[in-house]
């Protein structure tokens, strides 16, 4: 059977605050493929040039043109699906535009999980200042579930600190989730940042020892399963909705 290999693609330059991020995302190329009788090959990559972390729409358009250069990559060397690593959802729908196989946004990919295992949830990320609650809200509606929002916290870190001192950021992210629960009325959290990856199971194991039965939904793997879903089923993203951009003169420094 033939491999399929999957690009997971972190949309910022590299700095020393990724490092348990990207480690993380290491161990989950190597449970796929073990899981998998390596038939599910999850390659990571980061940019050359952009931003080193998205929270404003200025950094995502600062990195667009570095991710759409990275997207075509992995289509030219046949990646059957590409997550773009970033709970933004960032130049998602540009990269459909350029390629047939299938682009995946973490956002979206949690939010409709969250959906479908409980009828409302909050949304658990970094500093939630103007700019990432404007964008996050402008997804919710986009993708048809602002009304399944019960809330929008923030723990007041930054995302380049949020792995500085790990056991305060979970501290943090304990105390916001039960009171999204508790005060909320939330059935499900979604972490809205996948550079929060690292903290999901042992938010989820926290919750459980207080019975508190409510799924923690870690953005980058249901971006990754949903990816290897739409593999499977031998589906991607309809080019009538997302069509190829009339050629013209553009220029790029790639």
């Amino acid at each position: 059977m033939k491999k399929i290999k999957i690009l997971d693609l972190v949309p910022v330059i590299y700095t020393e605050n990724l490092k348990n991020a990207i480690n993380d995302r290491k161990e989950l190329s190597k449970d796929l493929a073990e899981r998998t009788n390596s038939l599910v090959q999850l390659d990571v990559a980061i940019l050359e040039k952009g931003s080193s972390s998205l929270e404003s729409m200025y950094d995502e358009f600062h990195s667009a043109p570095y991710i759409l250069k990275k997207v075509k990559w992995a289509e030219k060397n046949q990646y059957d699906a590409i997550v773009i690593d970033c709970f933004f959802d960032p130049a998602v729908e540009a990269a459909r535009e350029i390629v047939s196989i299938p682009v995946i946004g973490p956002c979206h990919s949690a939010v409709y999980l969250a959906a479908q295992v409980a009828t409302k949830f909050s949304i658990l990320g970094p500093t939630l200042d103007s700019n990432s609650k404007r964008i996050v809200m402008s997804n919710m509606k986009k993708y048809g579930v602002a009304d399944r929002v019960v809330s929008l916290r923030g723990i007041d870190l930054a995302v380049l600190n949020l792995e500085a001192h790990p056991q305060r950021t979970l501290e943090l992210l304990i105390k916001e989730t039960k009171e999204a629960i508790i005060k909320d009325g939330a059935e499900a959290v979604v972490l809205g940042c996948t550079g929060l990856s690292t903290f999901a199971r042992l938010l989820q194991e926290h919750l459980s020892k207080e019975n508190l039965s409510v799924p923690v939904i870690e953005p980058l793997r249901a971006a990754v399963y949903n990816a290897l879903y739409m593999v499977l089923y031998g589906i991607s993203h309809s080019k009538l909705s997302f069509s190829n951009p009339i050629e013209k003169s553009r220029i790029v420094d790639w």
